[in-house]
């Protein structure tokens, strides 16, 4: 009688076990979390355009799979494109930051108001 007790306590746990699937992620990370290493840690291994090119097609990825971008990809993206001297560009993906995370608003504000205020004593020296 125990073993039979043994075998059914095996049985449903291994049913139970069997039903367990690993979670499914909020967000796309894609090579985000490299790249923003690789730019904060290496950077020399790695050019701007290299980064911008892998994030950039991690997003489209994202965008087909109807899947999130994660926090802080456009706002990497914007620090990338500032950093060769694109402010355009970094200012969309500072904008979209803002827009897709409401909660990164004071931070990209303070961005975006710091670059118009570098641009706008640049061009009156």
């Amino acid at each position: 009688m125990k073993k039979l007790y043994l075998v059914l306590g095996g049985l449903a746990c291994l049913n139970l076990v069997g039903c367990v699937s690993a979670p499914k992620s909020l967000y796309s990370w894609g090579v985000y979390p490299q790249q923003s290493y690789l730019m904060l840690s290496i950077p020399e291994k790695t050019s701007p355009q290299e980064q911008i090119a892998k994030l950039e097609k991690d997003i489209e990825k994202a965008k087909a799979k109807n899947l999130a971008v994660p926090p802080g990809l456009y706002a990497h993206l914007g620090l990338i494109y500032l950093n060769i001297q694109n402010a355009p560009r970094a200012a969309e993906y500072f904008e979209l930051e803002r827009q897709v995370y409401p909660e990164s608003t004071v931070l990209m504000d303070r961005l975006l108001k710091k670059m118009t205020n570098t641009s706008a004593g640049v061009s009156n020296k």
